[in-house]
């Protein structure tokens, strides 16, 4: 894949993040921690920690127990799910690549996350 290939999908993932922030909260999708309550927040933290720490799998694993297990509305988890992916999409391909991570592994983790509680990516949004 060429670089301006990958910075395609990069954008358009940020893209995706963007409209449905909108769409969904009216928001930005910076804005959606503000969003989240303060159990989510403290979760979004978490997730953003391990993606720091290159442990963009273990991060993806413990958001789907998240969704799976926590008590919150798909709101709550809708917010979540965005604000982790685009947060994982803005890391350069050097740290995806040594993550073992791809940018069409974040597309496809937001729209099972989503599918998982019910929400869609629209078809006109989709890579």
């Amino acid at each position: 894949m060429y670089w301006y290939e990958k910075d395609y999908i990069m954008r358009m993932i940020h893209g995706i993040a963007q409209i449905l922030a909108a769409l969904w909260f009216g928001r930005r999708e910076t804005e959606l921690p503000s969003v989240m309550s303060e159990q989510c927040g403290e979760e979004n933290d978490y997730l953003r920690r391990l993606v720091d720490s290159g442990q963009i799998n273990a991060a993806e694993d413990r958001l789907f127990e998240i969704l799976e297990t926590a008590g919150w509305d798909s709101e709550q988890k809708a917010a979540l799910i965005l604000s982790f992916y685009d947060y994982v999409n803005e890391k350069d391909d050097a740290f995806l690549s040594k993550a073992g991570f791809s940018r069409d592994e974040i597309f496809e983790g937001m729209r099972d996350a989503l599918r998982s509680i019910g929400k869609e990516i629209p078809e006109y949004l989709r890579l």
